[in-house]
């Protein structure tokens, strides 16, 4: 860039940065505007389950037998939730853990995907691949870890689904009763029909009626029919217990 003679040396600096600020606004002014980042649609909420118990106070079942419930726990798997159009939702990975009379009484699953549904089902138990897998893959605060439902027998290599522990009256005194449901063929699926929509985190809530144990399908009586089982195989007594467990948990409300 040449200058005339007489201008000074400020004027010729003037001049340069003038020019410069111009090209400088020139090619600002050319440049698009960036977008900010646009965050990606989550179509996933999470869903919690609570259960509701009563278990204060001793309960007469229908066979005559005054029972005390003092553990109740269980271990749910298998989650499948039924949209309105007929298809079935499988969520992967997802486990729950409930100990009813030490107030653990809910457990939230992820990844639960938006949508219209009429149904939903689970399982208390977990599938045999799981079930005789190592119980330390898992990590020290999930609901499989064994230091934290305290519910794997390490030397049959599974675990137990439920447990039920208490106290009955025998001849005016009391006598502990204990079952342990095991076993891959003790798994038992639980299903519930009603329609509900997931467009935020949701919540069922059930009540759990462990007078049901005794007192459903059939009448079971712990002084004849048995008050000890861990899952044997073959086990009458385990196989006659079993016929009740359809009807412990009941479907309340979804909101």
């Amino acid at each position: 860039m040449k200058f005339p003679k007489y201008l000074s040396f400020q004027s010729k600096f003037k001049t340069i940065a003038m020019v410069v600020l111009s090209t400088l606004l020139l090619v600002a002014c050319d440049e698009k505007p960036i977008d900010p980042p646009q965050e990606e649609p989550n179509d996933n909420v999470e869903l919690t389950f609570k259960f509701n118990s009563f278990l204060s106070a001793p309960f007469i079942s229908t066979a005559g037998d005054t029972i005390t419930v003092s553990k109740l726990k269980f271990l749910m798997s298998g989650f499948i939730l039924e949209k309105t159009t007929g298809e079935f939702i499988t969520i992967a990975d997802a486990y729950g853990f409930l100990s009813l009379t030490e107030k653990i009484d809910s457990f939230t699953i992820k990844n639960v995907p938006k949508g219209d549904y009429k149904s939903i089902r689970f399982f208390v138990g977990i599938d045999s691949i799981v079930n005789h897998a190592n119980p330390q893959q898992w990590p020290l605060n999930h609901p499989m870890n064994p230091s934290v439902n305290d519910m794997h027998w390490g030397w049959s290599g599974g675990y137990i689904f439920n447990v039920v522990e208490g106290y009955y009256k025998n001849k005016g005194f009391d006598k502990a009763y204990s079952f342990h449901v095991a076993l891959d063929k003790n798994k038992r699926r639980y299903s519930f029909v009603t329609n509900y929509t997931l467009i935020k985190n949701g919540k069922f809530t059930f009540n759990v009626d462990a007078q049901k144990y005794f007192s459903n399908t059939i009448n079971y009586s712990l002084k004849t029919d048995g008050d000890f089982s861990h899952s044997g195989d073959p086990d009458p007594v385990m196989d006659k217990f079993m016929q009740n467990i359809g009807g412990v948990l009941e479907f309340t409300s979804f909101k």
